[in-house]
Order: structure tokens, then sequence, then C-alpha cells
């Protein structure tokens, strides 16, 4: 992808306004989710490991990880396009790499392409320097929202 045009496309409001709406309250804020960079082209994502998250054996879900993947795949696509219109998950895969237990999830989200209606991303999930989780997904840019 053109660091370029992605620098052109970038709207810092829409970014700003991304940070303080997945504070502000919904799903992500219910998990703790945070948006801790969004820069042209990448944004990071982070998640406080809780009780809360764990899964039967005590390590964190994988639709814990899984939501902090979608949050991060959409909002690293919204700064780049114009304001009203509407991104949306048409698919994502994961591998799920490694366990975490404690500390925090940071998913950095990287745009691979940006097209008029369709967006690649690829996120990678680490524990410290632990790779938890890679996930690739695609993103429906609709001309309005709604």
């Amino acid at each position: 992808m053109d660091t370029r045009t992605l620098q052109d496309r970038f709207n810092p409001r829409v970014a700003e306004a991304l940070k303080q709406a997945t504070r502000a309250g919904g799903y992500p804020a219910l998990l703790g989710v945070e948006v801790t960079r969004c820069e042209p082209g990448v944004t990071q994502c982070s998640l406080p490991i809780t009780p809360a998250l764990a899964n039967g054996v005590g390590t964190v879900h994988g639709g814990a990880v899984a939501s902090l993947i979608d949050h991060t795949l959409s909002l690293t696509i919204y700064p780049l396009v114009e304001v009203g219109r509407w991104v949306a998950t048409l698919e994502f895969k994961v591998n799920y790499i490694s366990y975490a237990k404690e500390g925090t999830l940071t998913a950095v989200g990287r745009v691979e392409s940006l097209r008029t209606h369709v967006a690649v991303v690829r996120v990678e999930v680490h524990n410290g320097a632990e790779l938890v989780a890679q996930a690739q997904g695609t993103l429906y840019i609709r001309d309005e929202a709604g």
C-alpha cells in the first residue's frame, strides 16, 4: 500500500473520534478495549487481560481475541474513508499461535489494500513479546451509513 496515499487520505479528527467512541460505551468498552495508536494505515488497540475474559482453563478466550481483532480491522480503515461512509467486516481468518493468561493484548492492524468499496487489513496480536494471533480481514466500505 502506498504510504503517501494513506497519509493524504488520513483524517486525524476521525481517528480521535474513534478513540473517544471506543471508550464511551458499547461492546468494545465492555471488554476494555482502548485505541492506543491511530496513524495513516496503522491502528493499535489494547485489551487488558481480566478474569472475565478467561475460558475454562484460565487463558484468554479466543472470542475475546477475535473481538479485539474485529475492532482493530474496522478502525484501521475508518480514518481513511470519507466521513459518512460505513465500514463493515465481511470476513476474517484468525490463526491462534499462543495463549495468554495475564498482562495486556496488543493488536496492530495494517492496511494491505484499500479500494473504493473493499479493503484488506492484516492484524497481529501480541502479549508482550509473544505473538498470540495473526489475522487477515476483508472489509466492505459502503457509500453511506445505514
